[in-house]
């Protein structure tokens, strides 16, 4: 896996990635964009205009399997997930594939039978909340045993912001991220990510379900000003236990119109940790106040978007770049059976009833 020439990087998607993903690849040493796939011939043209990428095609499959690239980045919609996966994955590329992972668990475990076909490949999941400092900083002390035995975890996101920074609202238009069958919706979205941290920081698998998806707004206009119908979720709520009883609960709204956004509380029998928005961690012991541990973030302000996500995805993707050139993994990415627990979740609180995992 050795290389010490660039590691060629391919975007099947033109939205987060253009807004996010490529604009990053500036902050990762010993990578290059070399092309972009977009269903939509013109969106994959202007992105490859505006970043100056030699390639651009209208089918990700294309692209999967270009000789120009090492590393495909999946940031299409969550329909097309296994396809291009799976696709990249036997064409002999290294996948980074962004969350949810695919539509079900049926899907989810088709690419992770084809990672495990070719274990010399990366197939990693976009669950960059890994390497957001103060997420990471908490991981570290929850398995210090810093506050002691982890028993509950509260996350939650109240409200959704949109890419300006404005909450979601009833007027915001249709778009795919609303209709279910292609995997919109903001369990998916977001909840897939702090299931996924609930899972990293508690170091055992889930294994007990319950929870609740809810649309309350059903229709919205398309940009044509037709009304479409909404048949995905603005709303989740679940609880969720691991094989070593550890419990968390995760509330999720796009329709909250205030709200603290970004909450997190870990409670253990010695101790409390306590994440508020993007960038404070506090922690407190039992009978004592809560101490500002904040972690510091040498990224801020240098990606844009200057916010978490943005900086995490950084982090990530510079330790993928550097373990396809043969170096090692330095935090705990998130690979495709990762994802396909978390999908597992996702399945059952769509259920709407208790499930038990096996």
């Amino acid at each position: 896996m050795t290389t010490s020439r660039d590691v060629r990087v391919g975007f099947i998607g033109s939205g987060f990635a253009r807004r996010v993903q490529l604009p990053a690849l500036a902050l990762v040493p010993g990578a290059r964009a070399t092309a972009v796939a977009s269903g939509h011939r013109a969106n994959a043209e202007a992105v490859a205009r505006e970043f100056g990428l030699p390639h651009f095609f209208t089918d990700g499959t294309e692209l999967a399997r270009s000789a120009d690239v090492d590393l495909v980045i999946v940031s299409s919609t969550p329909d097309t997930h296994a396809r291009y996966a799976i696709a990249a994955l036997e064409a002999g590329k290294h996948v980074l594939c962004e969350k949810p992972m695919a539509i079900d668990a049926f899907e989810a475990a088709q690419m992770v039978t084809a990672s495990e076909q070719h274990p010399d490949r990366l197939a990693w999941i976009d669950h960059e909340l890994r390497y957001e400092p103060n997420r990471r900083r908490a991981h570290e002390l929850i398995r210090s045993n810093a506050i002691g035995e982890l028993r509950h975890v509260e996350l939650s996101l109240k409200p959704y912001l949109r890419g300006d920074g404005r909450p979601q609202t009833a007027e915001a238009p249709w778009s795919w991220w609303f209709d279910a069958s292609r995997g919109g919706g903001i369990l998916g979205a977001v909840g897939s990510h702090l299931i996924d941290l609930f899972r990293f920081w508690s170091g055992s698998e889930i294994t007990y379900v319950a929870g609740l998806a809810e649309t309350f707004v059903k229709e919205r206009k398309d940009e044509t000003g037709a009304l479409r119908p909404v048949t995905a979720d603005d709303f989740a709520s679940c609880v969720l236990q691991t094989a070593n009883s550890a419990v968390a609960t995760i509330t999720l709204s796009t329709v909250a119109h205030h709200g603290p956004g970004h909450v997190g509380q870990v409670t253990g029998s010695e101790g409390t940790l306590l994440l508020s928005g993007e960038t404070k961690l506090e922690l407190g012991k039992p009978g004592g106040p809560l101490e500002d541990i904040s972690a510091p973030d040498d990224l801020w302000e240098k990606t844009k978007p200057n916010n978490m996500w943005a900086r995490s995805f950084v982090r990530l993707l510079r330790e993928m770049v550097e373990v396809i050139r043969g170096g090692a993994a330095q935090g705990e990415p998130a690979t495709f059976r990762d994802g396909w627990q978390v999908q597992r979740v996702l399945d059952a609180i769509r259920g709407g009833r208790g499930v038990r995992l096996d």
